[in-house]
């Protein structure tokens, strides 16, 4: 963060001192001005400020607003030169709590702004910025102004709130009667709000019902226990979330605030400061949790919450290098609204096997592969008991009709006539949807149980569960997804539960639900991530099976991220390593033994060439055929600039003497190819002895000029292949790229005009 002197050298004399004296005394001029809080109008011009000042953290926002009340984007010294603008003369900087610096970078602050976030109870260091009343300079956009029309509500606002919901355990439902407020059932989990409100008054109703569930859900609450008729300091932070929220998006609220002194105190023995302090800060952390997430989706990419010159830098880049249209998936999928009676029975009969776990045999099973309590309660593993219809009889004495738990997939029909249950003497996992709605169950069998019967079970389709669409763990993982967390795709319900609890925060475990991975759920996870920059982590078993799951992966994913890598598993599934070598080994795995997820695919393809390298002409046909797997992995705006480059012509490798042709092309298609590509090009050259790696490149030009077959064409063709070999190990760090134009005329011949093989 920038500061309007140059920072002391280490270990002078008084420097930690003046430091802590400049703490000390901004911490006493916050005190007082939350202290000045007193009145109604007091809280919500502070709150207006903080929709205004998205980003800053609650005591900045009363430093700013309290030198200047109408303050609208601040910056360091630097980041405002940066953006093109001057500070003016004589104009004094606004002191703010800064956080330990951990890195810099050019940020909201400043050249020296710290990455993380910081509060000021633990600042280490006072910073200076200045409002944009306080420069001049070339024009910055500014965030965005509320609606001329008091009516006027931003499309999907609803629908996105309601998404926020469900993502928290939490469904919303239309209520006669309830308040105009809303009201939350604590124990049911259910959100409801009052129907025929305008637009408006919807939203500010269930966002003061996030306020609640974000803030107040911190204890079991006994069942009937809902928020109506909140009051006190409860009723304060949940308006208060509301009142940002809807302030930050437009939507004009008219809800009048209690003065804070009915819930801070007046007495100062009260210390109604701190306690103003308190509230506001938890209030400005769930309202910009809120934020984060409707920014997301509401703009439609990921420039919505950067600072403006940050997001024109992005801009900037991004125009410099598109991504294909597929990647630009931000929104929630829009899909009709689940049957409320189906949706009641599956919650019903996921409490019911909840209740059944600890009498059952799955608590030490699960204990045995290394799944502790909290993952268990995490994850609402319950167990469905053996006997025939234990499941339907409780169903039914709960006031659910046959046609009911029939439709929603927990019953089957015995040869007699009569209703059975459909899974009996399982594990049982929840499958959720997008909305955070029970969609099905998966169900493991028992250990040592005979083999014709199935080890996995699903839910049969029903209008709530496709299989085809959904993925195991995704409702688990969207905190850690939006935070930044990698998504690991992998074969089974454990191993998902087992990469979460192993790097919980940097990667996510999700499995496709007993099918091969399909583009529908592709495209339900990146609804959900920012795969353009976390990429996809594929951990597929180190078998037949697993290499031809990982090969059709491949053309699904592309779609949806450009990085695709794949873990190196080594004959153990991830479930697996927990059990037995535990999380760090699992952990290790995933960070640092993983490979291009582009190297099975091109291991695919040269697996049935092996028995004709030692062939003369083997090599030099085995290495022509992989270079159009090459061509046709290839992003498409890349071929272009290939085709561009060789004036869609192909390129001549060799002359009438079989002497080696030198291309000048080549250096610049070299650095056109992206580095996957590069690599893939390098280690075809290699595996097949050639010596230059040019012959490879050249020949993925020309594939590129002939029109490859496109992979997506080619998928099943290799998914029936053999895997003979296990892929090499490549740790991060260590990939390859075409750095230099390669040299020409080193690769060695025989007769034929064939490399050499090194077999």
């Amino acid at each position: 963060m920038a500061r309007t002197r140059r920072p002391a050298p280490a270990g002078r004399p008084g420097q930690d001192e003046d430091r802590e004296q400049r703490i000390a005394a901004l911490r006493i001029r916050l005190y007082e001005t939350a202290g000045q809080i007193r009145s109604a109008g007091d809280w919500a011009g502070y709150l207006r400020a903080a929709a205004r000042l998205h980003g800053e953290t609650w005591a900045n926002v009363l430093l700013i607003s309290s030198r200047i009340p109408d303050a609208t984007l601040v910056r360091g010294y630097e980041a405002w030169r940066v953006a093109g603008r001057q500070v003016n003369r004589n104009e004094k900087g606004i002191e703010i709590f800064s956080g330990t610096r951990r890195r810099r970078e050019a940020g909201r602050h400043g050249a020296e702004e710290a990455s993380q976030d910081h509060s000021w109870r633990d600042a280490r260091r006072v910073a200076y910025v200045w409002d944009l009343s306080q420069t001049t300079g070339q024009p910055v956009p500014l965030p965005p102004a509320f609606p001329a029309s008091a009516a006027e509500v931003p499309p999907g606002l609803w629908d996105c709130l309601c998404w926020l919901a469900r993502r928290e355990g939490f469904a919303v439902e239309p209520e006669d009667g309830s308040p105009g407020d809303g009201t939350t059932f604590w124990a049911a989990r259910r959100i409801r709000v009052l129907p025929g409100l305008s637009s408006g008054q919807a939203a500010w109703a269930l966002a003061h019902q996030l306020g609640h569930v974000l803030l107040h859900n911190t204890i079991t609450y006994p069942p009937g226990t809902t928020t109506s008729g909140c009051h006190g300091i409860g009723k304060a932070e949940a308006d208060s979330v509301a009142f940002i929220i809807c302030a930050r998006y437009g939507v004009r609220g008219g809800h009048a605030f209690s003065s804070p002194q009915t819930w801070a105190g007046s007495d100062p023995r009260a210390q109604p400061a701190a306690a103003i302090l308190t509230a506001g800060e938890r209030v400005t952390t769930a309202a910009a949790k809120i934020s984060r997430l409707l920014d997301h989706h509401l703009a439609g990419n990921r420039l919505a919450a950067q600072p403006a010159a940050e997001a024109a830098t992005t801009a900037r880049r991004d125009e410099r290098q598109p991504q294909p249209a597929a990647f630009q998936v931000t929104a929630p999928p829009s899909h009709r609204e689940p049957d409320p009676r189906i949706t009641g029975v599956l919650d019903d009969a996921m409490a019911f096997y909840d209740g059944q776990l600890t009498r059952s045999w799955v608590p030490a099973y699960l204990a045995e592969r290394g799944i502790s309590d909290a993952a268990m309660r995490q994850w609402h593993i319950g167990y469905a008991p053996g006997g025939w219809a234990t499941l339907t009889g409780h169903l039914r004495a709960l006031g659910h009709d046959d046609d009911a738990i029939q439709a929603a997939g927990l019953v089957r029909i015995s040869s007699r006539g009569t209703l059975i249950d459909h899974f009996r003497d399982r594990v049982m996992l929840p499958v959720h949807d997008e909305r955070g709605n029970i969609a099905g169950f998966l169900g493991r069998a028992r250990p040592g149980t005979p083999p014709d019967v199935p080890k996995y079970l699903n839910s049969p389709e029903t209008s709530s569960y496709h299989k085809g669409s959904l993925l195991f763990g995704l409702h688990q993982a969207r905190d850690l997804l939006a935070c930044g967390a990698t998504p690991v795709i992998v074969e089974g319900p454990f191993d998902a539960i087992a990469v979460t609890m192993a790097d919980s925060g940097r990667h996510a475990g999700l499995a496709p639900c007993g099918t091969a991975l399909t583009s529908r759920q592709a495209a339900a996870l990146a609804q959900a991530a920012d795969l353009g920059s976390t990429g996809v982590l594929v951990a597929f078993d180190d078998d037949q099976a697993g290499r031809k799951a990982a090969v059709r992966a491949y053309d699904i994913l592309r779609t949806v991220s450009g990085r695709l890598q794949s873990a190196v598993l080594s004959g153990k599934d991830p479930a697996e390593i927990l059990q037995t070598d535990g999380p760090e080994a699992l952990r290790t795995v995933l960070r640092d033994q993983v490979q291009p997820l582009s190297a099975v695919v091109i291991d695919a393809h040269l697996a049935p060439w092996e028995r004709r390298l030692h062939d003369p002409e083997g090599p030099l046909l085995a290495m022509r055929s992989t270079a159009t797997v090459i061509a046709g992995l290839l992003p498409a705006g890349s071929a272009e600039a290939i085709r561009q480059i060789t004036g869609n012509r192909e390129l001549a490798t060799v002359d009438e003497q079989m002497r080696p042709v030198a291309n000048p092309e080549l250096p610049e298609i070299a650095r056109v190819l992206p580095a996957d590509a590069a690599y893939q090009t390098m280690r075809v050259a290699e595996r097949l002895g050639f010596t230059d790696y040019s012959d490879v490149l050249a020949e993925v030009a020309n594939a590129v000029t002939r029109g490859p077959v496109r992979p997506g064409n080619r998928a099943a063709r290799l998914a029936a292949s053999d895997f003979p070999h296990p892929p090499a190990t490549i740790r991060h760090g260590d990939e390859p790229v075409i750095s230099r134009p390669p040299s020409h005329g080193s690769r060695q011949t025989q007769a034929h005009g064939s490399p050499r093989s090194r077999w």
